[in-house]
């Protein structure tokens, strides 16, 4: 007789076994490639939910970004329990010139993961820009999101109309669309009147490492590289580019010579024959006006809370300033610091929470009145508890509750 044996497994697979017999939701996110929406999806933690980050980058993009051939398009690499993130480098027009072709292997990356990981659970497609909606054709989810963070036609102002077009198939194909911008949620509400129910506004969460577990009233201890500028130092985080009011900036550093402007960013070169950069230039040459260059996201929670006053200079007559929802908003607001911003759209919707100048004169006079107070406007807790109810972590559980309120109606 032969005996009769029972092969045993190794107890790492039956874990495995046991998580992914937990999971319901295979939520693949294309693409995570920015820190809002990377940050809004790290944070998210639901024993049902395995969430796979996508980041798809062109080939030439990829290599001045320090990735080199030998590791392009390698396995998914597991950051945590139920979440991973795929690194994807693919031809130059991948896109928008040859998507059908160049999504391929985006398509493939995805079903090898759901197959190894959350091989029973629905598929959820979360489309960051409406061009993923030929992945979306190729994976056929169970479910889709089309997350709009951006007015996409001003990325590509030549190909306006064609990207408006994809974008409301896009919008007719996702189980919910949710803006980052009320802005956008109404204009798109109202262009497509038939699916006004399936739009919502979902605003930008605060990242967890942003908020600290009390406001700061007043400035906290400075970075080793902040301590050499003289205070009360009036900061700005971001991009330093024509999106910002450089002549608004101008007119502060004369106004206030006595403070330090503190810019956090990475400026282009200078073109002289463009006005704005000869407005930056102006600015940037005041003697109290300190550009410290790119500092890592990890630590720029540490500069916002030294910050006497926190700053929002937009162009308010910026197209992308009039539909986008600034990042800086919920990254200033959980340190509780003072804040004082133009009136861009997104910005009035906090007018209770910091202040919103409607022209020039209001800006400053609103930084005047904080100094003169002691750097305190009196509104921390309320912007810290704000930040606290509005994380990434909660505003990523919000975005799906909306999508399972979506599918059971």
């Amino acid at each position: 007789m032969i005996p009769l044996t029972r092969t045993t497994r190794p107890p790492s697979a039956c874990r495995e076994d046991a998580r992914k017999s937990k999971i319901t939701r295979a939520l693949v996110v294309a693409d995570a490639g920015w820190f809002t929406t990377s940050s809004l999806f790290t944070e998210l933690d639901r024993e049902d939910t395995a969430v796979l980050l996508l980041t798809c980058l062109d080939w030439r993009n990829a290599w001045r970004r320090g990735a080199r051939p030998w590791s392009w398009n390698a396995p998914p690499r597991l950051l945590r329990d139920r979440l991973w993130q795929c690194d994807l480098a693919l031809p130059t027009g991948w896109m928008k010139r040859w998507p059908d072709f160049g999504m391929k292997p985006i398509a493939r990356a995805v079903r090898r993961w759901t197959a190894n990981h959350a091989d029973a659970a629905e598929l959820a497609l979360v489309m960051t820009y409406p061009h993923y909606l030929t992945l979306h054709e190729q994976l056929a989810p169970t479910h889709s999101i089309y997350l709009n963070v951006d007015d996409y036609r001003l990325y590509w102002p030549a190909q306006a109309e064609k990207v408006a077009d994809i974008e409301r198939r896009a919008i007719e194909k996702a189980t919910l669309t949710a803006c980052v911008a009320q802005s956008r949620a109404d204009e798109l509400a109202r262009k497509l009147p038939h699916l006004a129910s399936r739009i919502l506004h979902l605003p930008h969460g605060a990242p967890q490492a942003t908020i600290p577990d009390s406001p700061h009233a007043c400035p906290a201890s400075t970075p080793h590289d902040l301590s050499a500028i003289p205070g009360p130092r009036l900061g700005y985080v971001g991009s330093l580019e024509d999106r910002v009011d450089w002549d608004l900036l101008d007119q502060l550093a004369v106004h206030r010579p006595d403070a330090s402007i503190v810019l956090i960013g990475r400026p282009e070169p200078d073109d002289a024959t463009q006005q704005w950069h000869r407005s930056r230039a102006r600015a940037l040459a005041r003697p109290n006006v300190r550009c410290l260059g790119w500092r890592d996201q990890a630590r720029i929670a540490a500069y916002i809370a030294a910050f006497d006053v926190c700053l929002i200079p937009y162009d308010v007559a910026h197209p992308f300033n009039r539909a986008c929802n600034p990042t800086k908003i919920m990254d200033y607001m959980g340190s509780g610091r003072p804040i004082v911003a133009t009136a861009v759209p997104e910005c009035r919707l906090h007018a209770n929470r910091f202040h919103v100048a409607e022209n020039a004169p209001q800006f400053l006079a609103a930084i005047d009145a904080i100094l003169a107070a002691d750097s305190d406007d009196g509104r921390s807790a309320s912007r810290h508890a704000y930040a606290r109810a509005n994380s990434c972590e909660r505003t990523a559980q919000r975005l799906l509750d909306a999508l399972d309120r979506q599918t059971t109606q």
